[in-house]
């Protein structure tokens, strides 16, 4: 989730704000000449954030939908990470 800061009038990000939804192009902002972070409308901000969770959950999707992955139970995955932590500890 995203943090969020309530604008004021006469807050500098207010203009930058107001350009933002009315033009409707983000803008980048530099420190040091890199940029760091981007001002984008509230509607390209879910639609990124629609995008990320598909990318999130596109792996899943692509397992669950192949019938020769082998489903193993929650208890088994927990088994075997156990096992694989054991292994870390000792070795």
């Amino acid at each position: 989730m995203a943090a969020s800061y309530a604008l004021n009038a006469g807050d500098p990000l207010d203009d930058l704000v107001s350009r933002v939804r009315g033009g409707h192009q983000p803008i980048l902002l530099s420190r040091s000449g890199e940029p760091v972070a981007a001002v984008v409308t509230i509607g390209e901000f879910r639609e990124y954030e629609r995008w990320r969770d598909e990318a999130d959950l596109a792996p899943a999707r692509s397992v669950f939908e192949d019938p020769d992955t082998g489903w193993i139970s929650h208890e088994e995955a927990m088994v075997i990470l156990d096992a694989d932590e054991q292994k870390e500890a000792a070795g």
